[in-house]
């Protein structure tokens, strides 16, 4: 089934499309995976407080924008090879993903390995098992897996879910990966790396459902009527805003004002603001279990569920003139997304530890806190920009070096070409 995608990111369905036709890019997935890594720069840098953090949240709120993350991931992939699979067989589609699976794999792995060096060279010891720990997708030293160990495993499931929706089958594939989730709830014990193993191809494998049937979710969706759908839109957009800055308030801005400020307070205000500290200190021992985020737990499937809904509303209604008036930020992280992700962290490791993080950080200035995270965006997107264009000149010499053996041997590179091809078809 085919979907148009208008410059305004809207998507439009037609009623009667083939499976295998080639789906065209949807703007509004692009924008919301560039907002997410947008995020995730921000909240890594750990420069707190800064005025970004209103839209950020640091991490800290009952979803995060590394669900989102996973989740859009995980709905590109069924968006992009459900087709493939239809038309060109599951083989191929095998081939790509797990092609993908371990490029993912590598960069999971040299970062930390990166990480691991860069403490070496700070006095931390290095031990062979570590490295082979980290080879195993697990942590060494003291640190955590990466985030892309969580993408790597998944994506090994994701061929198998691509079958199973081909033959309207998702309901196994989703089964499947419930059991061990629905494990993570109740058993203790286990390490947060294990656990994110064991409960989030859960949230992966969902998104590549619905991204397998995104253009009949279209279909119904624009059957609703107009009222209907703009009272869905405008009322999750709601949510998503007074939810979003409710509980950054709570969570941390409340104390952040407390710190600084409670002795200028009047009287009753201070007062009134220790009390929700109080409240909210109380309240979240009972809260935090369902909003656990190594489990994934119930409570925060749903909240993230409501706010991803209502950050898509955004995204296909503002999200291209946002975009544009940044400078195409979120288009440039969300096409490029693991150039993005792998050059942040090699950016805070090996320049911002050596150099500008404790100064930054221990100058605790909200204002010089906001400028950097601007700047570091700046440079990131600087980065990402210059890398695809590094590759795009390195494919094109390697293609005018093929274009060259062409001339002076062509027979052969045909012959080449002509075998490389029957193996793809077996």
């Amino acid at each position: 089934m085919s979907v148009v995608t208008t410059a305004d990111g809207h998507d439009h369905a037609p009623p009667a499309a083939e499976v295998g036709a080639r789906r065209p890019r949807i703007v509004a997935f692009d924008l919301l995976r560039g907002f997410f890594l947008f995020v995730i720069i921000t909240n890594h840098l750990h420069f707190e407080p800064n005025l970004v953090e209103l839209v950020t949240g640091r991490g800290a709120l009952p979803a995060s924008a590394a669900e989102g993350f996973y989740l859009v991931s995980g709905i590109m992939v069924g968006y992009v090879h459900l087709p493939s699979a239809a038309r060109d067989g599951l083989g191929l589609v095998w081939i790509r993903v797990w092609r993908r699976a371990l490029l993912i794999y590598a960069a999971a792995v040299l970062l930390v390995l990166m990480r691991l060096v860069v403490l070496h060279l700070r006095g931390n010891p290095l031990s062979w098992d570590g490295v082979v720990d980290v080879l195993l997708l697990g942590g060494a030293n003291g640190q955590p897996a990466d985030f892309l160990a969580l993408y790597a495993v998944a994506m090994l499931f994701a061929p198998f879910v691509i079958w199973a929706a081909l033959h309207r089958l998702e309901w196994i594939a989703v089964l499947i990966a419930g059991v061990p989730w629905a494990v993570t709830q109740s058993v203790g014990g286990l390490a947060a790396d294990d656990t994110m193993k064991l409960a989030w191809p859960l949230l992966f494998t969902i998104g590549i459902v619905f991204g397998c049937r995104w253009p009949e979710i279209i279909v119904a969706w624009r059957r609703r009527s107009a009222a209907t759908r703009r009272a869905v839109e405008v009322g999750l957009i709601v949510i998503l805003v007074v939810s979003v800055l409710g509980f950054e308030f709570v969570i941390f801005w409340n104390h952040h004002i407390l710190v600084a400020s409670a002795d200028r307070l009047p009287g009753w205000f201070s007062e009134f603001l220790f009390g929700i500290e109080r409240a909210f200190l109380e309240h979240w021992t009972w809260f935090e279990p369902w909003q656990a985020k190594a489990t994934l737990a119930p409570g925060r499937l749903v909240i993230g569920a409501i706010w991803f809904a209502g950050l898509l509303f955004v995204a296909r209604r503002w999200g291209p003139a946002l975009d544009r008036a940044l400078g195409g930020l979120f288009t440039t992280y969300g096409r490029h997304t693991l150039a993005g992700y792998v050059l942040h962290l090699v950016l805070i490791w090996c320049v911002y530890l050596p150099t500008v993080s404790m100064f930054v950080r221990d100058a605790a200035n909200p204002v010089l806190n906001t400028l950097v995270v601007i700047a570091t965006q700046v440079i990131m997107v600087a980065m990402v920009r210059a890398w695809v264009e590094l590759r795009r000149a390195a494919r094109s010499m390697l293609g005018r070096g093929r274009d060259e053996r062409m001339r002076r041997h062509p027979l052969q590179v045909r012959r080449r070409s002509s075998e490389s091809t029957m193996r793809n078809q077996r």
